[in-house]
């Protein structure tokens, strides 16, 4: 027997359980010009149940039938990765079943109490799997019998929008768009002409997911829950033999859903910022802000008193004078 795998896990591959992507491990608040790195792992279990199929017996009755998919996964993994080019900007590169999704998280506030942020981004991701029988003779020789492979693409895109407090905690929802084309081929023997069925879906996925950050220095530890929700489900089936096609389907009605239990650990580098003067310096609000105090109160003078000059008797001659003539009007 022989099989192949890509990045993608094999059960989501045969186009049961369509793939999906969440929040995890994502946080609002920026990272600088800093770097972080999480990696989610907990217990993952989804659902799926196909749209209606409508058959005709041989005698004209008609009857609807659904499939219904499971899917089990411990210990499940997702990654996430942002690079930050400033206070509000960073780079997010998140890996799922669905395959790697990019895209740029943009922090639109500045608090030190809590932050709030966008992040669009787009994915793709593609595996596959085979497998055939061989079927030694008396002779001696193998006979490879029974192959089978299945190919998927996946192609996400969405919005995600995310929460973050200085409490430590944090909430994220988003939709996708998701796409995905599997084809899934068998023959007889390497002989017989292949049988091909293409299926194609396209769903509306919503997600949500809701955690706690706990920092310990430069890493977080982040227990954390998320689901996904597919309301609706819309299949093309078809298949043909060899080069002859033998039907396409249009099916509508399915829907699925997932969630995710688990912590993330997330390891990140110090935030920066950028001075006036063009240098990077850690980012310590407490620290600068003492400095800043510090400067704007006046220093005490050091050093033994100074005597006094004749100019200095010169400039409290007006004074006494002054001080002379108030006297006499009173």
């Amino acid at each position: 027997m022989r099989s192949g795998l890509s990045l993608v896990l094999p059960l989501l591959l045969v186009g049961c359980v369509t793939p999906r992507s969440m929040t995890l491990g994502m946080m609002a608040a920026p990272v600088g010009r800093g770097t972080e790195v999480g990696v989610f792992s907990g217990v993952g279990y989804s659902s799926q149940t196909g749209p209606i199929v409508t058959t005709t017996g041989v005698g004209g009755e008609q009857s609807n039938q659904q499939t219904q998919n499971r899917a089990f996964s411990i210990p499940a993994f997702e990654a996430n990765v942002q690079k930050g080019f400033n206070d509000h900007v960073a780079l997010n590169f998140h890996v799922s079943p669905a395959g790697v999704q990019p895209g740029l998280k943009w922090t639109v506030n500045r608090s030190r109490v809590a932050h709030f942020a966008i992040l669009p981004a787009v994915g793709f991701g593609y595996g596959s799997v085979a497998s055939s029988d061989f079927v030694a003779q008396s002779t001696g020789a193998q006979t490879e019998v029974n192959p089978r492979a299945t190919t998927s693409f996946t192609f996400l895109g969405g919005l995600k929008l995310l929460f973050s407090h200085t409490s430590g905690f944090y909430a994220g929802a988003g939709y996708d768009f998701v796409f995905n084309r599997s084809n899934s081929s068998s023959a007889p023997n390497v002989n017989a002409d292949r049988t091909d069925s293409i299926t194609q879906t396209s769903t509306h996925q919503i997600m949500g997911a809701i955690g706690f950050s706990i920092a310990l220095g430069t890493v977080s530890l982040r227990p954390e829950i998320a689901f996904a929700v597919n309301p609706a489900l819309s299949q093309t089936i078809s298949s043909r033999v060899g080069a002859t096609a033998t039907g396409e389907q249009t099916l509508t009605g399915g829907f699925s859903w997932a969630i995710l239990p688990g912590f993330s650990i997330a390891v990140g580098t110090p935030p920066t910022k950028v001075t006036a003067e063009g240098e990077e310096e850690e980012d310590r609000p407490s620290v600068r802000e003492d400095e800043e105090d510090a400067e704007e109160q006046p220093k005490p003078r050091k050093g033994p008193a100074r005597k006094k000059t004749d100019e200095d008797d010169e400039d409290d001659k007006p004074r006494r004078k002054r001080g002379g003539d108030d006297d006499s009007e009173d």
